[in-house]
């Protein structure tokens, strides 16, 4: 299910989240996003790992994966995210 929804989408839905309003997302993650095409589906692969390449500090790299482990378990989660045909 989430394999069908778009970057644009998947980057509206962290930008309203107010979960991730402490980790003080700039610009510059939600272009890194879009420019490596990063749609729901990978977004829920990505590592704390990934995160640190993407120049994250430590903290904000846990605090999303940690937030990524949420989402997997949260049931729902494609009435937030807005399918590509729409």
């Amino acid at each position: 299910m989430l394999k069908e929804y778009e970057v644009e989408s998947l980057i509206k839905f962290l930008r309203e989240d107010p979960k991730l309003r402490g980790l003080e997302l700039d610009n510059s993650f939600f272009m890194k996003l879009r420019d490596e095409e990063i749609t729901g589906n990978l977004f829920l692969k990505l590592t704390r790992w990934k995160f640190k390449e993407y120049g994250m500090i430590l903290r904000q790299a846990l605090e999303l994966e940690d937030y990524i482990k949420e989402l997997k378990a949260k049931e729902g989660l494609g009435k937030y995210l807005i399918p590509k045909n729409k």
